[in-house]
């Protein structure tokens, strides 16, 4: 849900990351003791802030909280709309193509994150109709993210984990404008389409389409690929863990492990993030459900997989369309001038 500096390897592991999360996410796991959701909801309240790395000074930390807080409103706000489909279908496609206006018109890559993050969270909001039915999830983050920040900012330099702030996100390599607006069609698709069939967690496949997409091809395709790999792995290791029923310290240390690998691994090439998100989702929505575990597995996957396809076919067909079409009119506007 993040970006992240990326390292020329395929997975990393860094050991002061490690070392930092597994301080974050121990409340987290220890709530597993009373109530496994909690535990896996308070996990996922963390993983906006605390994979991101730490910058050298305090200021910096604590602007990482913008982070959570942007995450909390996006989910909300979609959370909300989503009472009303026809409403929350086009907020996608307009929130989409003002972002991508802005981020061309003002030129600062960091505007990318509206794209990048509040876009796809707004979608994730869909799942949860209601301003009762989302509160929950965006006081979680809201919770998680001032933990996190807070252990960011006690955090002693000498620790090791400290870096340069994060950069911003690189050049894009289309025109932000029909990006913008591309993304918010295929979110806004997926949505339509969840609304329609009466899905029971319509965020699931827009948001799938708007984490996978980028301006950047060969990012997108590698996201891609490891979006669905992450998705099956992470749903398979929650279904193998609450089918076993285990007692709840197994569950606080494995609420543990996964704060400590997902802020671990958050430098790595290879989008692995949504292996530990889909864990924490099946162990909330199973649970209490054991039974459900097999037709969740299927409708993850293949929600996930339309909005895969869905990104794909908006970036590499219909971008590169409507940019030629671009390209072509501004021609024959320079022609007649």
């Amino acid at each position: 849900m993040t970006p992240t500096v990326v390292s020329p390897a395929g997975i990393t592991w860094q050991w002061s990351y490690a070392l930092r999360g597994l301080v974050t996410a121990a409340p987290a796991a220890l709530a597993a003791l009373w109530d496994v959701q909690l535990a896996a909801a308070l996990t996922v309240g963390l993983l906006p802030v605390c994979p991101l790395p730490l910058p050298p000074t305090r200021a910096g930390r604590v602007r990482l909280g913008a982070y959570g807080v942007l995450a909390a409103a996006s989910i909300l706000l979609g959370g909300v709309l989503a009472q009303w489909p026809p409403i929350a279908v086009a907020g996608l496609v307009l929130a989409g193509g003002a972002l991508g206006s802005a981020v061309a018109r003002y030129r600062r890559p960091v505007m990318l994150l509206g794209l990048l993050l509040c876009l796809p969270l707004y979608a994730v909001g869909l799942s949860y109709s209601g301003a009762d039915a989302v509160l929950g999830i965006a006081a979680d983050i809201l919770l998680g993210s001032a933990w996190a920040v807070a252990v960011a900012v006690m955090w002693p330099q000498g620790l090791g984990g400290a870096e340069p702030e994060a950069p911003t996100p690189g050049p894009p390599a289309v025109d932000m404008v029909v990006y913008g607006w591309a993304a918010g069609v295929a979110g806004a698709s997926c949505a339509a389409i969840g609304f329609a069939a009466d899905l029971e967690h319509v965020g699931w496949a827009p948001a799938a389409a708007l984490l996978v997409m980028r301006p950047n091809p060969p990012a997108q395709r590698l996201r891609s690929a490891g979006r669905l790999a992450d998705v099956a792995v992470g749903a398979l290791l929650a279904i193998l863990l609450v089918l076993a029923g285990p007692p709840a310290w197994v569950y606080a240390i494995v609420m543990l492990l996964v704060g400590v690998a997902a802020t671990a691994t958050s430098g790595s090439r290879w989008y692995v993030l949504p292996t530990f998100t889909t864990f924490l989702v099946f162990v909330l929505l199973l649970a209490q459900h054991p039974a459900d575990a097999e037709i969740r597995f299927w409708e993850r996957l293949l929600e996930t997989g339309l909005g895969v396809g869905v990104a794909a076919l908006t970036s590499f067909v219909l971008v590169p369309a409507l940019e030629g079409r671009l390209v072509r009119s501004r021609d024959r506007a320079a022609g007649r001038g």
